[in-house]
This record gives structure tokens, C-alpha cells and sequence, in this order.
């Protein structure tokens, strides 16, 4: 089913041209349906027509489900010149971040990629450890604190956590508090790109009504705390090791020129954006699993206690907690942060033996390329043991990717592999989390694939 090869002339002629599967007639009056339950509506599609499905929208638009491993090789990798993020995604998100590394392609993000690179390696994260240790840690000492038995929201809870870390490690500020002007500044313009995204049909920023307004308010918020400190660190360089003090001193290797303020504060707001929300639900949904699966709790719980010993998650120690990260590793394969990546073809293409013209816009459908049958055995099974180094040899590559591939993968992908293993370290060493029973359990599928109803929980101290 591999499709590698550059389309040739013959395979592209007119008379020739083959177009994947598709239902019959456009699917207008199905649009609700792909918007309210993408997840059960593109399973049936996939169930229906194979890997890769084309769906008439509308007369003029047209959309494509990628399901399988060598689609998102062809697509993010082998010929990614080919392919770039389309402008129905990347409009909605510039209007918080700007022209930053999530929303810009071509020469400008290649500079933008190669300035930020440095701060991500990983002998740099290996200094940004103890915050999120500390960061940890003040939560674990909260719930200390609190009455035995008494149910918390682990959703909410991580997405606190995350937030605190991804801003402490960013430029050595808190903003998860919930009346910080910043972090309520950004909880309100995320919402209001979320729903654009949802709403083609909304009206433009620049129209007044009520909502507009409340967004270009957060916005003027978070862009200027955002420039008051970039200039706080460029005015008092010392003694800061955050990664935007790594960022103000980046320079490129041509030209020695760094980043302007605005273009920092797009890198600043776009890391934090990615750097909190995804991992935060990546986390919340491993506490469900681990929480449905006690046997495989107990097996971390057992590697926290041989290998930490009673001490803190060092980083000497991060390589030891396997099982640990085996666990994280499933968690993402089985509940993915996002349902995929979009793509639009840039130029007329041939994919699986299919002729995919130019404009048309994809998603690489990670969601069930995680649970593919053909690369799964029981898919839906929640197995750690399948990430062990044996197993992920016998797999393609593309057969998981939770942080892209090729070029454009995620530049924080080491950091939040570091952070995850340290967050579930440090609560399975000092706390038993338990489900509450009979909660409803579902997916939000909107932007990121959140807990609807939040996970609520029951933490009790270990001893």
C-alpha cells in the first residue's frame, strides 16, 4: 500500500485520473455531523471506504481522510515540499499567535525553526529539570492538604500544572492562577479561536459585537505582558535560564541577526499555547487508563519505588523509568490530543495509486492510524508492553507519530516527554489515584480531544 513514487505524466493524464472513494453526493448536509462527532463520523467513513476517503463537501471543496501509515510518510516526510498547513487552520490560530513556528511554512519558518532549535536540545532541557520538579512538587504539597477522599478534577488539575510549567520554563513567571490577568487573558482567546475554527461562517474580528470585542481585549492583554517581558529579560539578561533567555540570544548562523520583539512574541505565545493545553490532555486521559487499568498502575507504582528509591525523578534517573514512559507512550496511541494534522497539497499528486489534485486539503488522521489493524494487534486495547524497544522496531515509523514527522515535528517533543515522565513519577510516588465511579467519560472533540465533563479522581497519600 506504499505509495512513494513521484506521479508521472501518464499516471496524471486526464483520462486516467482515479480519485480515492467517496460517498455518494456531497456531504453539505453532513456537515454538523463532521463537526459535532468527527470522531464516529470519520470511523464509519474509514470502516466504509478504506484508507483514504474523498469527501465532496460543497462544489469546490473537498476534503480527504489520510488513515494509514504511508500516507502520513508521503505527506509529512518523504515529500513534504509537496504539502503545507492549509489556510482554514492556520488562519484561526495567527489570530493569538501570529506568524509563529505553529502557523508559518516556507523560508520564514525554516529561520524561525533554525533560531528556536538550540533551545530544545537536549543538553539545554536537562537545565530546565528542577522547575519542573518544583512545579510538581507545589501541587503534590496542595494535595497534602487536602481532606482524605475528597474528589478533584484531574483534568483541570493537570492543565493547571502544565501551565504553570510551560510559563515558569519559558520566562520564569507563573501565570496559572486563576484570576492572573495573563492566564485569564489566554483561557478567553483561546476559546474564541477554538470557536472560529468551528464557525466558518463567523463574522470578522474587526466587526464589534460583544465576543469580538472580549478577544481583541484578551489579546491586547497577553501581547502586551508578553512584550513587557521579553523587554524585562533584554533590559536584565542575568541570571535567568529560561528558555526565552536562551531565544533572546539565538542568532542565525548566515546572518548573526536575532528575533525582534514581535517575532519573539509570537514564539512565546505560540509555545505556550502548544506547550500546556496538549500535554495537559495527553496527561489527563493516562491518570483514565491507569485508573481503568490497576494492574498496569501497580506496575508503575512498582518501577517508581525500585528505581527512585524514595528521591525525586533526577534526570540521571528519567532513562530508568521505561515502564513509565511505556505508559505515557500508550496513553498518546490510544487517546491522541488532536483527531489529526491538515495538510494541502501544494501541487497535483498521486497518492496509493490515487490521483489527489492541487488545493486539496487533508487529514493525516493519526487517531486511527494508532488504532490501524493492520499495526495494532487488539487496537483498542490499552497494552504498555507494545512500546517496548522489540515491538517498536517491528513497526513503520508512521505507524505512531504523536508529535508529527519529518521537518515539521513538534520542537518541544523532548520536553514534554521529560515533563510527562516527571509528572507521573512524582504522583505514583506519593499518591494512590482512583477513579470516582459512574462519571461520564467522553471525548470533546473540539480542537484538542479534552474530557468533556473533566476526570474526576480521589487522591490518597501513599505510605
Amino acid at each position: 500500500m506504499s505509495d512513494t513514487q513521484a506521479p508521472s505524466t501518464q499516471a496524471t493524464k486526464k483520462c486516467d485520473r482515479q480519485f480515492p472513494p467517496q460517498p455518494q453526493g456531497y456531504l453539505l448536509f453532513k456537515l454538523s455531523e463532521l463537526q459535532d462527532q468527527p470522531i464516529e463520523y470519520l470511523a464509519h467513513m474509514w470502516r466504509e471506504y478504506g484508507d483514504l476517503v474523498r469527501l465532496p463537501i460543497i462544489p469546490g471543496f473537498t476534503f480527504y481522510l489520510a488513515a494509514h501509515p504511508d500516507h502520513a510518510e508521503h505527506m509529512l516526510s518523504t515529500h513534504q515540499e509537496r504539502y503545507a498547513k492549509p489556510d482554514v487552520f492556520i488562519k484561526p490560530m495567527s489570530l493569538i499567535q501570529g506568524q509563529g513556528l505553529f502557523t508559518s511554512e516556507g523560508k520564514f519558518w525554516l529561520k524561525q525553526r533554525r533560531l528556536m532549535q538550540p533551545a530544545f536540545h537536549q543538553k539545554q532541557l536537562v537545565n530546565l529539570h528542577d522547575v519542573i520538579l518544583s512545579c510538581v512538587q507545589s501541587l503534590l504539597y496542595e494535595w497534602e492538604d487536602k481532606p482524605e477522599g475528597e474528589v478533584i478534577d484531574i483534568a483541570a488539575e493537570m492543565t493547571r500544572l502544565t501551565l504553570k510549567i510551560v510559563s515558569s520554563a519559558l520566562f520564569s513567571v507563573d501565570i496559572s492562577g486563576e484570576t492572573d490577568r495573563l492566564g485569564q487573558a489566554f483561557r478567553t482567546a483561546l476559546a474564541y479561536v477554538y470557536y472560529r475554527m468551528n464557525t466558518p461562517l463567523a463574522l470578522p474580528v474587526w466587526i464589534p459585537t460583544p465576543q469580538n470585542l472580549k478577544f481583541r481585549q484578551a489579546k491586547q492583554t497577553i501581547d502586551s505582558v508578553v512584550l513587557e517581558i521579553i523587554r524585562s529579560h533584554r533590559q536584565d539578561p542575568t541570571n535567568k535560564y529560561d528558555l526565552l533567555s536562551m531565544l533572546l540570544a539565538a542568532q542565525d548562523e548566515d546572518t548573526g541577526e536575532g528575533m525582534s520583539d514581535r517575532q519573539l512574541q509570537n514564539e512565546v505565545i505560540t509555545l505556550i499555547n502548544a506547550g500546556h493545553e496538549t500535554t495537559a490532555t495527553a496527561l489527563a486521559w493516562t491518570w483514565y487508563l491507569l485508573g481503568t487499568h490497576p494492574d498496569v498502575m501497580a506496575k508503575m507504582q512498582d518501577e517508581v519505588k525500585t528505581v527512585l528509591n524514595g528521591s525525586s525523578p533526577t534526570v540521571e534517573k528519567l532513562p530508568q523509568l521505561q515502564y513509565s514512559r511505556q505508559v505515557f507512550e500508550e496513553s498518546l496511541r490510544l487517546c491522541p490530543p488532536g483527531l489529526g494534522q491538515p495538510r494541502v497539497a501544494l501541487e497535483d499528486d498521486e497518492l496509493q495509486g490515487y490521483f489527489i489534485p492541487k488545493g486539496s486539503i487533508f487529514n493525516i488522521a493519526h487517531y486511527f492510524i494508532f488504532r490501524h489493524p493492520e499495526f495494532w494487534e487488539n487496537p483498542d486495547q490499552f497494552d504498555p508492553d507494545r512500546f517496548l524497544p522489540e515491538k517498536v522496531n517491528q513497526r513503520p515509523k508512521f505507524a505512531y507519530f504523536p508529535f508529527g514527522g519529518g521537518q515539521h515535528i513538534c520542537i518541544g517533543k523532548s520536553f514534554a516527554l521529560m515533563e510527562s515522565t516527571i509528572i507521573l513519577a512524582a504522583i505514583a510516588q506519593r499518591f494512590h489515584i482512583e477513579l470516582v465511579p459512574h462519571q461520564p467519560i467522553e471525548i470533546d472533540p473540539r480542537f484538542t480531544l479534552r474530557p468533556k465533563y473533566g476526570i474526576k479522581v480521589t487522591v490518597r497519600k501513599r505510605y
